[in-house]
């Protein structure tokens, strides 16, 4: 069972000088053994709301034996240059889901 840790999850619009904006997602999932792997996608097709970006985790148990160890996987995004103006994020895992706003954002 992956949880999303609530208070770990940030977004905001990198807009270093001489490269184009970046969208950065951060945050991390919790499961309950080693050897899993855990990765942001982009769903598609995404909400009805263009200025809401719906990411969704994807987790890989891991194959044969696992140690009992609850473990911390920290996820990262990044989509250069952002498809739109976003001004939240959401991240669902299937059970439930975090909305964060956008720092940085117009």
């Amino acid at each position: 069972m992956t949880v999303l840790l609530r208070n770990t999850f940030k977004a905001w619009i990198d807009r270093a000088p001489g490269a184009p904006p970046k969208l950065v997602m951060v945050g991390d999932v919790r499961v309950p053994t080693d050897g899993w792997q855990a990765r942001l996608t982009r769903r598609s097709p995404q909400g009805i709301n263009p200025k809401i970006l719906i990411l969704d985790v994807n987790t890989q148990q891991p194959g044969g034996e696992a140690q009992e160890a609850i473990t911390t996987i920290p996820l990262r995004y990044e989509e250069s240059p952002p498809q739109d103006e976003y001004g939240q994020v959401m991240i669902a895992n299937g059970k439930a889901e975090i909305v964060v706003r956008v720092c940085g954002s117009n």
